[in-house]
């Protein structure tokens, strides 16, 4: 397989205090058998020895960053920023490609489309993770961004809301999927997602949803709305009842 052949494709990791991950981010990536990568890492000062390992890693890395953000989407904008692919997939510091093959499956085939994404598989129980119908943007994100390969104008055209605290790759993904940019369905697996740290149904996270939902759901106004107070009140019964016990 010859490399200038391939789209060179991005890959993002953006890290703080993972020196419990990291490394298993760092090997997924770099044992990738397709060879045109770009791999690109924003530490934000880290406390932990996660900076140590990155440094360790300083020749199989090709942009490393170890410095302070404004959060995770600053540092994800940065990361854009620095890159050079014509693809970009994001891959943060408790995540991992699912095996060394993901991506040469993905992009030895057809890529005509914006988007290509995958499924994910939850490490504690080993089941896979589906994306939803696209269809249902309007009620969530309906596939995990850590499955997903963007084609890299869309990013640098329009970089991640700072205002959304827990839910901008919603906003971004729903921006793009509103304005008809083909989104392209593989089914493979393509990255082991921890799922304990979901912040779906917090109340960061409605409020997010409701604004962002609100801004693209032509027609569903009353139903996003009316969704929103039913998670509102399940929140509370959670916080109420559920975590009392």
């Amino acid at each position: 397989m010859e490399s200038r052949h391939l789209p060179l494709i991005t890959v993002i990791t953006v890290s703080y205090n993972s020196a419990g991950t990291i490394e298993k981010t760092i090997s997924s990536v770099t044992e990738q058998t397709y060879k045109n990568i770009e791999f690109i890492v924003l530490d934000g000062n880290s406390t932990d020895g996660t900076a140590d390992i990155l440094n360790r890693y300083r020749d199989e890395i090709d942009v490393l960053r170890i410095e302070p953000d404004r959060g995770i989407y600053d540092a994800m904008n940065k990361g854009i920023n620095l890159s050079s692919g014509e693809w970009i997939c994001f891959m943060n510091s408790n995540d991992y490609f699912y095996n060394e093959r993901v991506i040469e499956d993905i992009f030895t085939g057809e890529t005509n489309a914006d988007i290509i994404y995958g499924y994910c598989i939850d490490p504690d129980t080993g089941e896979s993770v589906k994306p939803l119908s696209l269809d249902l943007f309007w009620k969530r994100i309906p596939l995990n961004h850590q499955s997903a390969f963007v084609k890299a104008v869309y990013h640098r055209g329009r970089p991640y809301e700072l205002k959304y605290t827990i839910s901008s790759i919603y906003d971004f993904l729903y921006y793009w999927y509103d304005k008809g940019l083909k989104f392209k369905y593989i089914d493979i697996p393509v990255a082991v997602y921890d799922m304990k740290g979901l912040s779906f149904y917090s109340f960061a996270w409605l409020w997010d949803y409701v604004r962002i939902s609100m801004k693209y759901s032509k027609g569903k106004e009353i139903r996003v709305f009316f969704r929103f107070i039913y998670l509102f009140f399940v929140r509370i019964y959670i916080n109420l009842f559920l975590k009392r016990r």
